[in-house]
């Protein structure tokens, strides 16, 4: 009689990670694998991914290295395309004489004038990638 067993998908929580890997620094993977009941491979495969596990800055309860959810929602689309094509058309800040009402509102909302560009131009290059 031929039986297969289906293989168990199982996935661990970064924060488990972590300890997986710092076991693994203490004692070696021999006995990280018995002591944490984790297949030989994916202990290997987490020391590997070591740098991107510890430098993970979001919540210790997920399971994976991505980001969840939706793109952010930029409310001033149609301001910013108009900005856009008005930085597009001779690569300088064209909005100064343009759109400095809306760019007075704008940069009043920012700790400081420089902040406040440098956050418009980094706006500017996020929708443009999308």
């Amino acid at each position: 009689m031929n039986v297969e067993c289906k293989r168990v998908k199982r996935s661990y929580k970064i924060l488990f990670k972590e300890q997986v890997i710092s076991r693994v620094g203490e004692v070696g993977i021999d006995a990280a694998v018995s002591e944490s009941k984790v297949p030989r491979w994916s202990v290997r495969a987490l020391v590997t991914s070591k740098a991107n596990i510890l430098g993970f800055s979001g919540s210790q309860k997920s399971k994976t290295l991505n980001g969840r959810g939706r793109k952010e929602m930029k409310h001033f689309s149609l301001s910013l395309v108009l900005y856009m094509k008005d930085e597009s058309r001779d690569n300088n800040v064209r909005n100064k004489k343009y759109q400095h009402v809306w760019l007075i509102k704008y940069l009043q909302t920012k700790k400081s004038e420089n902040s406040g560009h440098k956050t418009l131009f980094k706006l500017c290059q996020e929708f443009a990638k999308r």
